[in-house]
């Protein structure tokens, strides 16, 4: 075999999983042309895939002797870049449509808790409780619209110095492998006569649940008011105009959430901060959703 011929079966194997059929396909078209026969075309790639495109291309370009090796090195690298950019669509796409039910289940704080609160003297040390929504209770809503898109939640724990504990949650879309992670640290929680395994297990368990929260955007309500009372505060307020930027949405995104006009409140933030607290998830999930529509839009287009 001529070294040209060896290099360019080298760049080959840079496809991955997907240039084996190529390499596959190149032999066969090879021992064809020897007998004198005729290459057979390469399969059509499907409408919109853009990466499968790419991948043809490739595929054509290597049954040609006469290509140089710098040319499938840099077609090859094409294809890398866009098959990452397809399974980033397709991982906001799924989040998406995971985000906008989401909006339509109500989580509810159905566990209580105490706390000690130090009042400068151990013996006027009194105990207040509180309500929250455990980690199976927020999974029970979310697990199944996980399943449904393919999508996996994982955790995992990372020591840090200074015995803090570093949880890193990890948003994996399976089909695509575009994936993308979220960190929370905090010490041990030793309150309550904690052993030293419970205190990090306690501590395990409180970043998980806002880690899973912080990705989805999950506001739990409490089960006394359902958390509907009042305007969304400074901080969610902020959240909604970056992502109306991004979106590039009007004024009747406003009219949908039942707020004021822009007009009425004198600017757009003041507009967006009469957004009701409890449609707070509807308000992220809708522009999300909007964001991944137009990006899948605009992927298909170029």
């Amino acid at each position: 075999m001529a070294v040209a011929e060896i290099k360019r079966e080298t760049c080959r194997d840079q496809v991955g999983r997907e240039g084996s059929l190529m390499r596959k396909q190149a032999t066969i078209a090879a021992a064809t042309v020897q007998r004198g026969g005729t290459v057979a075309p390469s399969p059509t790639a499907p409408a919109g895939d853009s990466a499968s495109t790419v991948l043809a291309l490739v595929n054509s370009i290597a049954l040609n002797a006469g290509v140089a090796v710098e040319k499938l090195d840099r077609i090859i690298a094409l294809y890398e870049r866009v098959r990452a950019k397809d399974a980033e669509l397709q991982y906001n796409a799924a989040k998406g449509r995971i985000l906008k039910k989401l909006a339509d289940i109500k989580i509810v704080k159905n566990r209580s808790a105490r706390y000690d609160i130090d009042n400068g003297k151990p013996q006027y040390r009194t105990c207040e409780a509180f309500k929250y929504a455990p980690l199976e209770e927020i999974d029970k809503h979310l697990r199944p619209l996980l399943a449904e898109e393919q999508m996996d939640l994982s955790y995992s724990v990372e020591p840090r110095e200074g015995g803090q504990i570093m949880i890193r949650g990890r948003l994996k879309h399976l089909p695509g492998g575009h994936y993308e992670d979220s960190f929370m640290l905090a010490p041990p929680d030793t309150t309550g006569g904690k052993s030293s395994v419970q205190a990090v297990g306690s501590t395990n368990s409180f970043l998980r649940r806002y880690i899973v929260c912080n990705i989805f955007n999950i506001v739990v309500v409490g089960d006394d008011d359902d958390g509907y009372g009042g305007t969304i505060d400074e901080a969610q307020t902020k959240t909604i105009l970056e992502l109306i930027e991004k979106a590039k949405v009007g004024p009747k995104f406003l009219k949908y959430m039942k707020a004021q006009s822009v007009g009425e409140a004198g600017s757009l933030e003041a507009a967006v901060a009469t957004i009701a607290a409890r449609d707070y998830r509807k308000a992220v999930s809708t522009l999300e959703a909007h964001i991944a529509k137009a990006e899948a839009s605009r992927a298909r287009l170029s």
